[in-house]
């Protein structure tokens, strides 16, 4: 079943381990993947290759975005410099509103709804020693996910905005988030968890689900 036949998507980071992953689900199931090889931190350059795709390819179906920055090494708070604090935010959760921002715009153009998925760490929800900034944008993604989706069921536009919260996943910047014993399944996850579940959430089945913060980390949460 090629459930993302005819269907436009963006992704953004799609060369990290966890980007590679969904970009060949999405593409073993019909899809067109377009990746963002733009400055992402940029509104303008949001606005501009947004544009572009419309015009080349009529539609604008699903964006999904993959936060992963943080400190190289582990910081303490006071340790932690505005800078490297707004860098981090920056790279994940401004990456992640202009996303939400400019694709909502350009969805609502073709006027066939669409889904914007984020992945954010489950660091969102449980705090780790060293990284503040981290958590801070991964939490700010997921209630920025809430609060968009809520504003796209009051236009009635049928875009749906979800997030997948990730934990300790092997071969990304999760790998050693926790130690296994933490982990109720007693395992890391593979990128391929995490692409099972954006391709859900990105795909017509979950038409039904929106604003919903999906975690796919063995347990950790619900310990």
């Amino acid at each position: 079943m090629n459930k993302f036949e005819g269907k436009i998507a963006l992704i953004v980071n799609s060369k990290s381990t966890t980007g590679e992953a969904i970009c060949k689900r999405i593409l073993s199931e019909g899809g067109t993947i377009i990746e963002a090889n733009f400055d992402i931190e940029s509104e303008t350059a949001w606005e501009k290759e947004l544009n572009n795709i419309g015009s080349q390819y009529k539609g604008l179906d699903i964006i999904i975005t993959i936060s992963e920055s943080k400190y190289e090494k582990p910081k303490t708070i006071q340790d932690t410099t505005l800078e490297e604090f707004r860098k981090v935010n920056r790279e994940n959760l401004e990456v992640a509103f202009l996303a939400t921002r400019f694709g909502v715009v350009k969805m609502r153009e073709f006027k066939k709804g669409g889904s914007i998925v984020h992945v954010s760490p489950a660091t969102a929800t449980v705090g780790i020693p060293g990284q503040a900034a981290y958590c801070s944008s991964a939490n700010g993604i997921r209630m920025m996910t809430r609060g968009a989706a809520l504003s796209c069921c009051e236009a009635k536009d049928k875009i749906r905005i979800n997030c997948v919260q990730s934990g300790q996943i092997k071969n990304t910047p999760q790998e050693n988030m926790l130690e296994k014993s933490k982990i109720p399944l007693g395992e890391s996850g593979d990128v391929s968890d995490i692409a099972n579940a954006v391709a859900f959430l990105a795909s017509d089945e979950a038409y039904y689900i929106t604003g919903y913060i999906l975690p796919v980390d063995g347990g950790f949460l619900a310990a």
